[in-house]
């Protein structure tokens, strides 16, 4: 007899509201609040819908948990869509929990310092110890931030998921992380010092924090996150043998 696994279905995105304008590369991501972009979220939300998530997680630290229960039941109570924020949380996730009839979303993020060196530090290393490997990094990240905001222009918002969740794309990004390993000079490993430090041990507690939420076998949970964090969550899924993994083009 074959175990059921629980499922997991991985839906990188790009940050829709205030959020993206934190990150290092920062995009224009039109009026989400427009016609033209909530029908294109609504018909992200039916495709998603078909993967029948019995829950939902989401980039939201699970030390707020009460702040996301809280903006959740508002628009559970109401249902108002248009007083929805921008936030792919709310544009996507809110939306699909209401229409599942989901009590809540479940937030699993992990975002602290916790020692080690920034990102930008990194950077800055990288371009003093090796200028041409510090170039490539630049420019692999300008011509990827410049492919999105060009689909951001002209497609529709499933047709922008559709390219962040491709495999060939997230995978170059992975590619781009590797690189910061080599920040390094004699004995100072820096940019493993970030890697090591935050962005895997971040991802590992994402991955953690999304295992504690199987209570039973047939489980199927859908993650929704930032499309960076797509290609490390996917492997620890499949590398710890304990979920089935889903791919995002089945549903999109």
């Amino acid at each position: 007899m074959v175990k059921v696994k629980p499922s997991v279905l991985i839906l990188g995105t790009f940050h829709m509201g205030e959020r993206g304008k934190r990150d290092i590369y920062k995009q224009d991501t039109r009026d989400m609040k427009a016609k033209k972009q909530q029908d294109e979220i609504e018909e992200v939300v039916e495709c998603i819908k078909l993967f029948n998530p019995t829950k939902i997680a989401v980039e939201f630290e699970s030390i707020r948990a009460d702040l996301l229960d809280s903006q959740y039941n508002d628009y559970a109570k109401q249902g108002i869509k248009d007083e929805l924020e921008s936030d792919e949380i709310h544009q996507i996730g809110f939306r699909l929990a209401k229409e599942l009839g989901h009590d809540k979303l479940f937030p699993v993020d992990w975002n602290r310092p916790v020692g080690g060196v920034p990102l930008g530090y990194v950077y800055d290393f990288l371009k003093e110890i090796d200028r041409e490997l510090y170039d490539q990094v630049i420019e692999e990240g300008d011509r990827h931030n410049e492919s999105v905001q060009s689909l951001l222009e002209t497609k529709t918002v499933r047709e922008v998921l559709i390219y962040l969740n491709d495999p060939r794309n997230t995978k170059k990004q992975q590619e781009t992380y590797m690189k910061f390993a080599l920040a390094a000079y004699e004995d100072f490993y820096v940019g493993i010092d970030w890697l090591t430090n935050y962005w895997y041990r971040r991802n590992l507690i994402i991955f953690a924090n999304i295992k504690r939420l199987v209570q039973k076998s047939d489980e199927r949970i859908l993650v929704i996150y930032g499309a960076g964090h797509k290609y490390l969550l996917d492997n620890f899924f499949n590398e710890s043998g304990l979920f089935h993994v889903h791919e995002v083009s089945d549903y999109l």
